[in-house]
């Protein structure tokens, strides 16, 4: 297990691309043009061709009289009525290729999809709602001992930051700070505000001479920053959103 001057002093610190044009044209090249189809027309074409074959010496160019005129007559209109049977078939066979290829999307799924910055601040946020629910809340300093020092950082949640508070009693500034400890536990209550006097913690004089009054933040067991004579950055009597300032711009504590 590491040292109490170990703990102290330690340091260790895919684009969505979208195929909805290409698929369009595609789609565009396999619909049937069924706005523009004109039965009439289409009749009309037929019964051009099939008076083309009667007069030109087509299948049915040799009857003659009303029986031949009759017989062309329904053979027009079968050719006819199957001609606009294969249209309607075709016509319903490509409406259910569009059909089976392009499925609508709704507003929302469009917009999820397309819109990238959107998309990264929405899991960005999902992650800090998933990561607040699994981290444990507290509100209340803790004062520890030399005994559960080590334990207390080893044990905490590995996304809790342990904020320890190093201090001693006879020097103004390290009481002074102490107090604003209640209330730093209560404005981030997802930290673990903690201190301990630097002869309990088995510090050197020349740490206690030099050093205090500290802040070292941990996670995961480890050191992630540490704030070591704060009064050379605020005073020994400075105002309590002072010293929090600092304190965040020291990554000592996070920003809320």
């Amino acid at each position: 297990m590491a040292t109490m001057e170990d703990r102290l002093m330690g340091e260790k610190l895919h684009y969505y691309c979208s195929s909805s044009e290409g698929e369009d044209e595609e789609d565009e090249e396999g619909r049937v043009d069924d706005d523009n189809f004109d039965v009439e027309k289409s009749k009309q074409a037929q019964a051009d061709k099939i008076a083309e074959k009667a007069y030109m010496g087509g299948p049915r160019a040799h009857n003659t009289g009303i029986k031949g005129v009759k017989e062309d007559a329904r053979a027009y209109r079968r050719y006819i009525l199957e001609k606009e049977q294969e249209k309607l078939d075709d016509l319903a066979e490509a409406a259910a290729r569009f059909a089976l290829n392009e499925v609508p999307k709704s507003d929302d799924e469009f917009d999820l999809d397309e819109d990238e910055e959107f998309m990264a601040t929405y899991r960005a946020k999902r992650m800090l709602e998933m990561k607040d629910k699994a981290s444990p809340t507290f509100g209340r300093i803790r004062e520890l001992t030399d005994k559960d020092y080590c334990d207390t950082i080893d044990n905490a949640h590995s996304a809790t930051d342990v904020v320890v508070y190093i201090y001693e009693d006879h020097l103004v500034a390290c009481r002074r700070y102490k107090e604003y400890l209640p209330r730093l536990a209560t404005e981030f209550p997802k930290c673990m505000i903690c201190y301990i006097r630097a002869s309990k913690a088995r510090m050197s004089s020349n740490f206690i001479q030099r050093g205090l009054p500290c802040f070292i933040a941990y996670r995961g067991g480890d050191v992630k920053k540490a704030w070591v004579n704060i009064r050379d950055s605020i005073g020994d009597d400075a105002e309590y959103d002072v010293l929090v300032e600092g304190m965040q711009d020291n990554s000592v504590l996070p920003y809320n």
